[in-house]
């Protein structure tokens, strides 16, 4: 009887491992065909995701040697405008449509060179985001900085984390109204949605970091206007890629230049999208205000209609 009953069971088990083993071989077969069928992303997703290992490494290695104690004064922005509605103005030639003057009201996180709309003085954006390389680089003037505060003397800047040693940024740490901010990229394999600006957090894009900030100031319900995530395709077509025209950075662009920018502008899709299902994942509704562009998997509402509303 024993000999039998071990026997039930030697088949019991061989036949769950024989499930396991099959499920195990559906799992490769698919990564396999996942592979054939689109290596390029697959291999892309894996540089991505190397390229967020060694910011996280390096930033903890930093931190552990006192680099980025400033990122504690950001603490002082933490749910300031806890459940407040957030306006999130890019530069897409969208918003040229749209009176930005009914936003003067409301708190406002405008981007890069957006002191350059005739309306930003009237708007008086609440925070100004310029994290882009090219302005420590000095593809960008340090002018720029000047020019914010000269039309909005009480606008919180908000800077990225990796300039605030750097000799030409020495003024500005003593600023009260200027913060700095480090971030890692958003994951396309995985849920890594962080928004402590406190610490390393997770973001894409300088309106990306816009929708961070929004959600660390408190705000479930972040409206973006003018951004359209189809800018290196308009420019290719001739076309303005910003409100104010075409952008100059890309001037002197060449072919390795422009199939580079079309790569980043695939990521910044396939990005975009999988933060948006992140932010809904953790109840944060963005809702898109333009009408035009490629930002249509997240609500849409009317802007003059929202205006309206109030």
């Amino acid at each position: 009887m024993i000999g039998l009953k071990i026997s039930k069971s030697q088949k019991q088990f061989t036949k769950q491992n024989i499930k396991i083993n099959e499920k195990n071989l559906k799992f490769v077969k698919s990564i396999l065909k996942k592979i054939k069928s689109d290596y390029f992303e697959i291999t892309e997703n894996f540089a991505h995701e190397c390229g967020n290992l060694y910011i996280t490494f390096e930033f903890y290695f930093k931190k552990l040697l006192g680099k980025y104690f400033f990122l504690k004064k950001n603490k002082n922005l933490k749910n300031i405008h806890k459940n407040k509605r957030i306006i999130i103005i890019a530069n897409g030639p969208s918003i040229n449509k749209f009176d930005l003057k009914k936003t003067k009201d409301d708190i406002v996180i405008m981007v890069n060179r957006s002191f350059d709309h005739p309306d930003y003085e009237t708007i008086q954006p609440n925070y100004h985001i310029i994290v882009d390389s090219k302005l420590a680089s000095g593809v960008w003037p340090l002018d720029y900085i000047d020019i914010i505060f000269k039309k909005n003397p009480n606008v919180k800047l908000i800077l990225n984390a990796n300039w605030y040693h750097l000799e030409k940024f020495k003024e500005l740490r003593k600023k009260s109204n200027v913060f700095w901010v480090k971030n890692k990229m958003i994951s396309l394999l995985y849920d890594n949605f962080n928004y402590n600006l406190e610490s390393l957090y997770s973001t894409l894009g300088v309106t990306g970091h816009a929708v961070s900030l929004g959600i660390y100031l408190g705000s479930k319900k972040i409206y973006i206007l003018g951004m359209e995530l189809n800018g290196v395709i308009k420019l290719l077509n001739n076309e303005n890629s910003h409100f104010g025209g075409s952008d100059p950075d890309y001037k002197n662009y060449n072919i390795i230049d422009w199939a580079k920018a079309l790569n980043s502008n695939s990521r910044g899709l396939r990005t975009w999208y999988a933060y948006a299902m992140q932010c809904k994942k953790n109840n944060i509704e963005l809702i898109n205000l333009s009408d035009a562009g490629l930002f249509n998997f997240v609500k849409k509402e009317d802007y003059n209609e929202l205006f309206r509303k109030d």
